[in-house]
């Protein structure tokens, strides 16, 4: 067992945690990211200096980890909040960041930001105003997509060439392709769910001919894909269904073979999974018994596993991260609010 606690700083001295993480993102066992905003300092603010709590006054922040979460070090992309971070394959960083001009929800402005140099300097690459973005990915520094609203205040997909500078329409005929969390898989297929069914599938879309592969995907009815996480090159999602009154099998999908694979790992009632890694033949998954949070693990692909209690079993349930043969990030709850538990690799 190799758990620690990483106090990040506080911005008020307040007893209240002072930051909104939207997203952590890890690039590998050493180097990490968490972003989102200051609201919690803000609120803290307006109420110690007596004045109006406005979301014009939030600032961005980003946590930088190059020691494996031991250690982060804050920094801000100035006003505003950060809502998703992702890398290409050349290392480079991309977020969204959204700024507001008053406290109307409807005044918020939508930019990208891109960083060469993992995240020491960043500079805005494409700026949509009051367009809503949703997602975005990038192959490399040039190819990348964008999920919009338009005018009519739906959702559109917008690739670009160029490295944001410019962006084109990118129609999907079939309808119930979703455009709200397309990734490249590699330089000219993009990976997506579909919806339009009630059973789950899932679609390779070509970035350049727009032709659309759909695969049926062998899960149980009534259950859904989680988030993505990678093992190398292969993609992966947890299976699961929000049913409290059942049991089920731990279930992961692998969408480089469309194959679903179960284990000898149970899940009942309020047993809830916060999330699923996979390297070689080590699964880890992040678990919540009766709201105490426990981490499994298994180095012999899900025949043997091992229970590891946290240093505070008490923990926020979102976001979270897991990667490779143990790394875990996830925030303390209750006694250290500032505290984030991390357990290095095995």
């Amino acid at each position: 067992m190799s758990w620690e606690t990483t106090t990040l700083e506080s911005e008020t001295g307040a007893n209240s945690f002072d930051y909104k993480l939207q997203q952590y993102l890890v690039i590998d066992s050493l180097t990490g990211f968490m972003i989102g905003n200051n609201s919690g300092a803000e609120i803290s603010n307006s109420t110690d200096e007596n004045r109006p709590f406005d979301k014009s006054n939030y600032k961005t922040v980003l946590f930088k980890t190059v020691d494996g979460g031991l250690s982060f070090r804050k920094s801000t992309l100035g006003k505003g909040s950060l809502e998703q971070i992702v890398k290409d394959a050349e290392q480079n960083l991309y977020v969204i960041r959204v700024t507001y001009m008053n406290d109307d929800v409807n005044t918020k402005k939508y930019s990208i930001q891109k960083s060469a140099d993992l995240g020491v300097s960043w500079k805005t690459i494409s700026d949509f105003n009051t367009q809503k973005i949703r997602n975005v990915q990038f192959y490399d520094r040039n190819i990348g997509i964008v999920c919009v609203t338009n005018d009519n205040k739906n959702y559109e997909l917008l690739k670009t060439v160029n490295g944001g500078k410019t962006w084109d329409t990118f129609p999907i005929s079939n309808t119930g392709v979703s455009i709200l969390n397309m990734r490249f898989i590699n330089k000219h297929e993009l990976y997506t769910t579909v919806t339009h069914t009630q059973k789950e599938q899932t679609a390779t879309v070509h970035f350049d001919s727009k032709s659309i592969q759909i695969h049926d995907c062998d899960i149980p009815k009534g259950h859904r894909f989680s988030s993505y996480f990678e093992d190398g090159d292969t993609l992966y999602s947890e299976v699961y269904k929000y049913a409290p009154d059942e049991s089920h099998q731990l279930m992961i999908y692998n969408h480089t073979t469309h194959t679903l694979k179960k284990y000898d790992f149970m899940s009942r009632g309020d047993e809830l999974s916060l999330g699923a890694t996979i390297a070689g033949n080590y699964i880890g998954v992040l678990r919540q018994d009766k709201g105490k949070t426990y981490y499994f693990y298994s180095n012999d692909n899900g025949i043997n596993w091992i229970k590891e209690g946290l240093p505070d079993a008490l923990t926020a349930s979102h976001p979270i991260a897991l990667h490779g043969k143990g790394l875990v990030w996830v925030r303390n709850a209750v006694r250290n609010i500032y505290g984030i538990q991390v357990r290095k690799p095995d």
